[in-house]
């Protein structure tokens, strides 16, 4: 059985961002066949804080 090649197999993408939109596109990337490189400041991203500013509730 074999499987079919990805659309993005072969791509590599560097990834410079932070919040939600950003790595939200990255990940339906990776989905696609990219290899993903995500690169963060020091403190990581900002927004795997956003939980605990909403309350436990869905950001």
């Amino acid at each position: 059985m074999s499987t079919m090649p990805r659309p993005l197999e072969g791509l590599l993408v560097l990834s410079l961002e932070q919040a939600v939109a950003a790595p939200h596109c990255s990940a339906r990337l990776a989905d696609a066949g990219a290899r993903v490189i995500k690169v963060e400041r020091a403190e990581g991203d900002f927004a795997r804080g956003y939980n605990k500013a909403v309350g436990g509730l869905s950001s």
